[in-house]
């Protein structure tokens, strides 16, 4: 092995041990630093304040959301009609029905 060759060796690992130490003291100061953060209070705290309109709309959505899906007594009066024989559609609203369904 030639001498260029030993001192290229030489220098490659000094370089390598000079390396690692910076990385492990980078580490070592980079926890130092996140461990200090950790340990101060926050400074401020975020908040969040909703307009007069977004309550109201807040408030109509959670009604219509609690809101039946179906008018029980309406149901159970065109049941009635219907097991008595007494629900008439008239004959005009009935076929506008079905021309619209079948388009």
């Amino acid at each position: 092995m030639s001498s260029i060759d030993r001192l290229a060796a030489q220098d490659a690992a000094r370089t390598y041990t000079h390396n690692t130490d910076v990385a492990r003291s980078g580490a070592v100061q980079h926890a130092g630093k996140i461990q200090h953060q950790r340990s101060q209070p926050a400074k401020s705290v975020d908040s969040v304040t909703l307009s007069d309109s977004a309550r109201s709309l807040a408030a109509a959505r959670d009604a219509v959301q609690n809101a039946p899906d179906v008018r029980d007594q309406k149901v159970s009066e065109i049941k009635q009609q219907v097991s008595d024989g007494t629900y008439n559609v008239p004959a005009r609203v009935l076929a506008r029905k079905m021309l619209d369904t079948q388009a």
